[in-house]
């Protein structure tokens, strides 16, 4: 190690297997683990450039009954003496009660979710939530004794230049991606205020934080850690986050708990320490301020750290609201229950959502299956030089494709808390640069405004939703036309999400912005060079950022994703998510998959009789409805909610079921979600296949995954590339400025 001696204490290890049977039990098992591990993998993850270095950061999880939780992030900081290193994460993310009940913690690689450590004690007293009454963010960790070495995960030192000197520093923050198949991903920032314990960072760009909570912040230039993060604030467009500085909490692990022995998940208790021994814990990192010290040094915290994003762990809500408790249902058919998941960081309720639908000259290719079940797979026709235009049959075009994701998208959001509207665009007609508002040579064209000419709002946003039903029928009637502004598209999007002057719809400031983007090209205006093209729709992105808009692309087809840095780098700046989509005809399939509620997985069943739902959908926004099997007499209808960080939450309702009874009414905006649920059981049920339907369902939706996620990764290499030109490009204009 880089800094010897570090943390060595002067405690061997006399912990007995005898005087703790449990600890020896999970000792053996986690050997166990390591012999599998070590089995199947490789020292050195290689990859296809090398080397691959072992993630510093991972998932705490905790079984508890049925369930497991978890939440946050983790990182394993370097000991001179057996384990090697300790776990750390933040306290306000967990209930120390629920860890207590477990016994055991185990923590996971992020995306592989692998087995890379275990513990069933903690190396010293845990600490405890900064917001509760006089505490600070650096009261805020638990640190974990590990019960064996290391398996596939690195370790980190901390930085020894003191807290106080870190203003102005670049830092690079490690955490776990929700979205993206890595076990490890960095932010970076520079250090904006410096404390003795408390640092604050302002991030280069906005990031979606769920699940960030405990993620360690680095020294950019010597890679040593210099605090992990505990609470977010929204600022100038990106988040300034609160930083518990890590010197002290270094100093307090120099001394373990009962020396050495730790102190037990199972006999720990929050408000009388050890529960056979409250007098051997050790004092905490703090006690030797007075609580009156400690709230006055609270207070004098720079402004609040909590705002709308508060602590980095999430706000997982899931509500039932149909039936009610205690209601009886006489359907023969199952119990039709509804509700909504939402995975929160902050205080968003509803949802605007707007479509932009590309209708370029290329969206009339076909893409190969049979989209309108008309019998006819379309095929492209072939001109002279074996150009293509048009598809045989124009129902399984792209564009038809695009238009029937939206309408899949649409039909199962809940118009009670999300609003959609609707844009296309498409591209044409060379004008003056002075009118475009650009500048930068190369021939400029003309930006719509709006207007019809480049991107046009077909449907402002609202909650009657047949108006979007018509308004993508006219854009079907519109049909492809003209080349591809994807940057006028964006600024339209920004336009009408956030009301301003010249939008067509009505502004909504406590909703979150959402815009669903699809795209089968590049962007090939308002220049006519490709790279200035780029540059224009990151920019756009960049003002999307700002005005709090998250965009969502999805790149149909090829030609989108051979240079897919433009539908990449949208969704990147603005904090969204990109799916390629290397078969249009897989875009239905691959948009019921989308979630920006954040919502991973929605299980749906009869606790009572231990069978899950016959049909379910859960819809972007996270509503959800499910038709449910039911024995005569009382039911139990359970729904459980993984959120994308997983975190996990369950809500019940009790029914009765007499066969004849009236059921109790239902809602009118939900009869449209329980009639689409009965015809798909009723055709179900004909084909007699209904097991060998679900197993092929599934077996599609894995290979879809695992090709997008490749898909993810190459478009994710080619644009790191491609940013590296730009930014060669720009550095060359600056230069010759």
């Amino acid at each position: 190690m880089n800094s010897p001696g570090f943390l060595r204490g002067p405690c061997p290890d006399t912990r007995s297997p005898l005087a703790y049977p449990q600890r020896a039990m999970n000792r053996r098992r986690a050997w166990l683990w390591g012999v599998v591990f070590a089995a199947l993998t490789s020292a050195v993850p290689v990859g296809a450039n090398g080397p691959v270095e072992l993630p510093a950061v991972a998932r705490p999880r905790y079984l508890v009954g049925s369930q497991t939780l978890g939440a946050g992030t983790a990182f394993f900081l370097a000991l001179d003496q057996e384990p090697g290193a300790v776990a750390i994460t933040t306290a306000h993310a967990h209930e120390l009660d629920l860890i207590g009940e477990a016994g055991e913690v185990v923590f996971e690689s992020g995306h592989a979710q692998t087995f890379i450590a275990s513990s069933n004690r903690y190396w010293i007293a845990p600490g405890r939530a900064f917001s509760e009454e006089g505490a600070t963010l650096q009261d805020d960790y638990l640190v974990f004794a590990l019960d064996q070495p290391l398996q596939g995960a690195r370790t980190l030192e901390p930085h020894p230049e003191p807290a106080q000197m870190l203003k102005g520093v670049r830092v690079q923050i490690l955490g776990v991606p929700t979205k993206i198949a890595q076990n490890e991903d960095d932010l970076w920032g520079t250090v904006t205020s410096a404390g003795a314990g408390e640092l604050e960072v302002r991030l280069d760009v906005p990031h979606d934080l769920r699940g960030w909570g405990g993620a360690p912040v680095l020294h950019a230039a010597t890679g040593g850690i210099v605090g992990f993060v505990q609470a977010a604030y929204p600022e100038a467009g990106t988040f300034r986050l609160g930083v518990a500085a890590i010197g002290r909490l270094v100093e307090a692990i120099r001394t373990p708990a009962q020396a050495g022995l730790g102190i037990p998940l199972d006999r720990y208790r929050p408000a009388g320490g050890i529960a056979a021994s409250p007098d051997a814990l050790p004092e905490s990192i703090d006690s030797a301020l007075s609580l009156d010290a400690r709230v006055e040094r609270a207070a004098k915290v720079e402004g609040p750290l909590l705002g709308k994003a508060g602590a980095l762990s999430t706000n997982l809500q899931l509500e039932i609201e149909y039936p009610a408790d205690g209601d009886y249902i006489g359907d023969t058919e199952g119990a039709f229950i509804t509700g909504r998941a939402v995975a929160l960081l902050g205080e968003f309720r509803r949802f605007d959502v707007m479509f932009v639908i590309d209708r370029s000259q290329s969206t009339e290719h076909a893409t190969g299956i049979d989209l309108n079940g008309n019998g006819i797979v379309g095929e492209d026709r072939v001109a002279g030089m074996g150009a293509l235009f048009g598809s045989t049959d124009s129902g399984d075009s792209i564009l038809a494709a695009e238009l029937l994701a939206a309408r899949r998208v649409l039909q199962n959001l809940d118009p009670r808390n999300t609003r959609v509207g609707l844009i296309s665009f498409e591209g044409n007609r060379p004008h003056d640069e002075r009118d475009s508002g650009f500048g930068g040579g190369g021939m400029v064209i003309r930006i719509g405004g709006g207007s019809g000419e480049d991107a046009t709002t077909e449907a402002p946003l609202t909650t009657d939703y047949a108006e979007i039903e018509e308004a993508l029928d006219h854009v079907w009637r519109k049909g492809p036309n003209g080349s591809t502004n994807m940057t006028e598209a964006v600024r339209l999007a920004i336009r009408e999400l956030r009301g301003f002057r010249g939008s067509l719809s009505t502004p909504d400031p406590g909703s979150e912005k959402i815009v669903m983007f699809f795209t089968d090209g590049q962007p090939t205006l308002p220049y006519q060079n490709s790279r200035q093209n780029v540059r224009s729709v990151i920019r756009a992105s960049d003002q999307a950022s700002r005005a709090d808009v998250r965009i969502h692309s999805f790149a149909i087809g090829p030609d989108a994703l051979r240079r897919p840095t433009a539908a990449v780098e949208m969704s990147r700046v603005t904090g969204g998510y990109f799916t390629p989509v290397r078969d249009p005809g897989d875009l239905v399939d691959i948009v019921e998959n989308v979630s920006f509620a954040n919502i991973e997985s929605l299980e749906i069943r009869n606790a009572t009789l231990d069978q899950p739902a016959f049909e379910s959908s859960t819809a972007a926004d996270g509503s959800f409805a499910a038709l449910v099997p039911l024995q005569t007499g009382l039911n139990t209808l359970e729904v459980r909610a993984r959120a994308a960080d997983g975190t996990t939450t369950t809500a019940t309702v009790d029914v009765t079921h007499a066969p004849g009874v009236r059921s109790p009414r239902l809602p009118r905006t939900l009869v449209s979600k329980r009639t689409q649920l009965l015809e798909r059981r009723l055709i179900s049920l004909k084909r007699g296949r209904i097991e060998a339907e679900r197993r092929r369902a599934e077996e599609t939706r894995r290979a879809l995954q695992i090709e997008i996620e490749e898909e993810r990764a190459k478009a994710e290499a080619d644009t790191a590339e491609q940013r590296r030109e730009l930014r060669i490009e720009i550095e060359k204009e600056d230069d010759a400025g």
